[in-house]
């Protein structure tokens, strides 16, 4: 589960790079930062090359870049598609529609709902991802591996993703039975 889960987050810091790299094409400060007064007044700071700097350390960086950061974001948002999708056959299981009552006004319910949305997917993701940047072991492991395999790989994780939306939405068809 472990490696499954983070070929999915790695093959989604990959498309945010891939997104990114083609949107720098159109990005009109990749051409401001390569006005010279721009360039020196940056070489000052150390920085010879703002357009690399934002590349590799702003963006890209798989410590603390941007992407990585969204990418984090998005496998706790998979996640509570998933918790979600589980508490609408919950409801309808029951044949009873408890998110009435939950996001009544005046109550203490809510709170413990949107709590447990959220710390379920980070106690998950600690420990299947970030816990000793476990996912940084597995991300050089994947740069290593032949192009096919790599691309195998963003299928399947391309599939997990699409399966989890699908049960999110087919989750909110069944409990559409109850109401």
């Amino acid at each position: 589960m472990e490696r499954i889960w983070n070929h999915v987050h790695y093959a989604i810091f990959n498309f945010y790079k891939k997104v990114y790299k083609i949107l720098s094409y159109i990005d009109p400060f990749r051409l401001f930062y390569k006005i010279p007064v721009i360039k020196k007044f940056y070489a000052k700071g150390g920085i010879d090359d703002m357009n690399k700097f934002t590349d590799e350390i702003i963006f890209n960086n798989k410590l603390s870049g941007l992407h990585i950061v969204w990418a984090g974001i998005q496998m706790g948002g998979l996640i509570i598609l998933l918790e979600y999708g589980f508490f609408n056959i919950f409801q309808t299981v029951i044949k009873k529609p408890v998110i009435q009552y939950i996001w009544e006004s005046n109550n203490f319910y809510n709170l413990i709902f949107i709590a447990l949305l959220l710390i379920i997917p980070w106690m998950i993701n600690e420990k299947l991802l970030f816990k000793n940047d476990k996912y940084i072991t597995y991300f050089e492991e994947f740069d290593k591996q032949p192009k096919y395999l790599r691309r195998k790989w963003n299928w399947i994780s391309f599939t997990i993703i699409i399966m989890i939306f699908s049960f999110f939405i087919l989750s909110f068809i069944l409990m559409s039975t109850i109401y």
